[in-house]
């Protein structure tokens, strides 16, 4: 379906910015009506990580007028492509940093940065004020939030979603078509690329897309993907729409709300076993300094463990706990410390060493990652 344009044009472009965007404005069907819809458009990018990222550069590449970017995470060196924040941004949030690139490289270009975690108490302000919203996060919970306050208020939500190889978007608007809710009534099972890995160019080719589906929005151009889903598979050199349809037992909750992060992650039994049995990287590093009857048990996978790990810690991979001889394997003299990347895995198997006996066992919150931000700085990340 097509849509009229989402905003009118500004009266002018700049000598600067007639230079920059001179292929855009000789593009048939564009022109410099188009690009100046364009310049006066508001879009906000929720997440910019390894696909909000490439969007961000594209989106100012194409010449939008009003970027704000919502993540107060801090920025990482796989954070960084052509583009996007040098290195000096490193340890900034990510908005904080973008918002520095865009404004360094893009003089005319207005860039806002937030870095309070989306929640169900400022979601609504930040969106009210933006014409188009885009968001890959990987966090099912944080595109259900972005889909109801874009439900509520009206906006079109343009969605990502970054796979190892491969990925999938659509526009999702409910006065117009199915939403992200009719895609998963019930949460998805979360692709988390800090465990089991990522190709970036797919985040790129996610970027372009989305960065498209935004134009074509903001211009009235071609046919955006209302009730449709494009599909890229990079192995099998594939691509492909597939439809999307209202789901008529689809419920929106009445209030807005906002799950603890790494919603759909962590199984209940998970939580409960670390609720209790959690110790920080500067907890651990005084139980190694002051104990001899500690061992560190990653549970990561072992390239992963190749990677980066705490010496003489023990690699027994999660897979071993659930299908293998993993408790076999733990020492029956030691107290035992889990670790993984980020405390997910981790957490998981603590609810399954401490059912088998090792009541005292604790896991490092936060893993590998804290250790090495706060302990080890020198230790390689990823």
């Amino acid at each position: 379906m097509s849509i009229p344009p989402l905003v009118e044009p500004t009266p002018l472009l700049d000598d600067a910015e007639t230079r920059r965007q001179a292929h855009q404005l000789i593009l048939a069907g564009h022109g410099s009506v188009g690009q100046r819809r364009l310049k006066n458009a508001k879009v906000l990018v929720v997440s910019a990580d390894e696909a909000g990222g490439p969007a961000v550069a594209h989106l100012a590449d194409a010449g939008i007028g009003t970027i704000g970017i919502a993540d107060g995470a801090p920025l990482q060196d796989w954070d960084r492509y052509m583009g996007s924040p040098a290195r000096e941004g490193l340890g900034e949030a990510r908005a904080v940093a973008w918002r520095a690139a865009l404004r360094a490289t893009y003089p005319t270009l207005e860039a806002t940065a937030y870095t309070a975690r989306p929640d169900a108490s400022n979601i609504e302000e930040t969106v009210r004020g933006y014409d188009v919203v885009v968001c890959a996060a990987e966090d099912p919970a944080r595109c259900y939030l972005v889909d109801d306050v874009c439900a509520r208020l009206g906006k079109p939500f343009v969605w990502g979603e970054m796979e190892a190889l491969g990925g999938r978007a659509g526009v999702f608007w409910d006065a117009h078509g199915p939403t992200y809710r009719d895609l998963y009534p019930k949460p998805p099972t979360a692709y988390y690329r800090g465990m089991a890995g990522t190709m970036p160019a797919v985040g790129a080719w996610l970027g372009v897309t989305m960065t498209m589906e935004v134009v074509k929005l903001l211009t009235g151009q071609g046919r955006p993907l209302l009730g449709r889903l494009m599909r890229y598979d990079s192995l099998a050199g594939t691509s492909g729409v597939e439809p999307l349809a209202r789901d008529p037992a689809t419920s929106r909750p009445a209030e807005l709300t906002a799950a603890e992060p790494f919603f759909g992650l962590l199984s209940p039994e998970a939580a409960q076993a670390a609720r209790e049995s959690t110790v920080s990287a500067e907890e651990l590093r005084d139980m190694l300094d002051r104990r001899s009857d500690v061992v560190v048990v990653d549970v990561r996978e072992p390239d992963e463990y190749a990677f980066a790990h705490l010496p003489d810690s023990v690699l027994i991979p999660k897979g071993e706990f659930f299908g293998g001889d993993g408790m076999a394997r733990l020492p029956k003299d030691k107290r035992i410390v889990l670790l993984c990347r980020m405390g997910i895995r981790s957490a998981e198997v603590l609810a399954v060493v401490k059912g088998h006996g090792h009541e005292d066992a604790v896991h490092l919150g936060g893993g590998i990652i804290a250790w090495a931000q706060r302990i080890d700085p020198a230790m390689p990340t990823y």
